[in-house]
């Protein structure tokens, strides 16, 4: 079973992209459909969330997609056991809901009863969540052989972890009243959380897999793409006081760090992110509603965080990338695109990577917003129907 050609050179570039080097060209990701309908399958990535223990099945039905796969450039082919962003919040006692094409965390709780609930969970075989990310993340990594990575689940960030069990409005309430209980209930869920990060990356390190997680981005180290979703609510004196310290002390557990910088309300963190030396990169998302990655918006964003020599990772429509690498620094930049063949893969892709995209990736049109909003339609469309594979 080989499902990714030349996967070991891909290791060898991505392991000089951590390090803010190039091998001998920029690093790029991208995918596409072989249209092998003998091997082609119904998969989606929501499906163990939707059926939480049918681990055999999903994996069985992982190979046979990504069989049919076209894994371009760093692309990996990744099984991250995906049960919804922020998982952690299960292991401390919400039971996740699947709805709607994600999952919910919804556990309301008083401020005097989170402290017991947080310190009452136990990190041990009768903790249910817990015991089920440890027995499907090794399942599938002493079945990898080194053909595809595992990635670590979305464990969440401290704040959305909590976020669960106390409603938006009531922990900055207290933020602002009664700072210290806010203060206890980090901390616990803080010190668990690396814990449960390290006793699934120890199973996946057994294996000689590397490290990965549901931003693929592999990495022959330790890393996590860290998140505080959370933040978007913050004015900058809160995100100093209660969200950075979190992060900063996660970054600093690993070798490497990546921070999930999600929308435009998070944008007044970014100077305290990018003096964090432990930060080793940013990924940015424009979130929906917003003009797409290779929007002229954005490229004030991209070169403060190039400035600062952070990497930065950006998914974006096959339309842009060429005009991507034309435009900002390639050391460090990882740009990833989801198309439909090989054909408009070929067509768009830069010409380091012998596609034709010095000519068709020209700047993006200044047709006005439709076009632009035609573009960011097509490359949800396109992403969308990539992560459901």
């Amino acid at each position: 079973m080989e499902l990714k050609e030349n996967i070991q050179d891909a290791k060898n570039h991505m392991s000089a992209w951590w390090d803010h080097e190039i091998i001998n060209r920029p690093i790029i990701g991208y995918t596409y459909r072989k249209f092998n309908f003998k091997s082609s399958v119904p998969y989606s990535s929501w499906d163990l969330a939707k059926n939480n223990d049918a681990i055999e099945i999903i994996y069985d039905k992982f190979i046979r997609n990504s069989t049919n796969q076209k894994w371009g450039a760093e692309m990996f082919p990744n099984f991250w056991p995906n049960y919804g962003p922020g998982i952690m919040a299960a292991v401390f006692g919400c039971e996740p809901e699947y709805k709607n094409s994600t999952v919910w965390f919804h556990h309301p709780i008083s401020l005097d009863d989170i402290v017991p609930l947080l310190e009452s969970a136990q990190l041990n075989s009768n903790n249910k969540w817990y015991a089920r990310l440890l027995q499907v993340t090794q399942f599938v990594a002493e079945r990898s052989n080194g053909q595809f990575s595992v990635g670590m689940s979305d464990i969440g960030g401290v704040l959305d972890i909590l976020s669960s069990f106390l409603g938006p409005t009531e922990i900055i309430i207290a933020m602002r009243r009664n700072p210290g209980i806010i203060d206890t209930c980090r901390s616990i869920i803080l010190e668990k959380l690396i814990n449960v990060y390290d006793d699934l990356q120890n199973i996946i390190d057994n294996y000689n897999l590397g490290c990965n997680g549901w931003l693929n981005v592999w990495c022959p180290k330790r890393y996590y793409t860290i998140q505080c979703d959370f933040a978007a609510m913050l004015s900058p004196k809160y995100f100093k006081r209660f969200a950075l310290p979190d992060i900063i002390t996660q970054a600093e557990h690993l070798d490497y760090a990546i921070y999930h910088l999600d929308g435009p309300n998070e944008i007044p963190h970014i100077a305290d992110l990018l003096a964090e030396p432990s930060i080793t990169g940013i990924q940015w998302v424009p979130g929906i509603g917003q003009p797409s990655t290779e929007s002229e918006k954005w490229f004030p964003l991209y070169n403060k965080i190039q400035d600062a020599e952070k990497n930065l990772v950006l998914d974006c429509s096959p339309f842009g990338i060429s005009y991507l690498y034309k435009k900002l620094k390639p050391v460090g930049l990882f740009v990833r695109t989801y198309t439909l063949n090989r054909i408009i893969a070929k067509m768009y892709l830069p010409k380091f990577i012998k596609g034709w995209g010095d000519f068709f990736g020209r700047k993006p049109s200044k047709l006005g917003e439709d076009m632009m909003i035609v573009k960011n339609k097509f490359r949800l469309k396109i992403m969308n129907a990539a992560h459901s594979m």
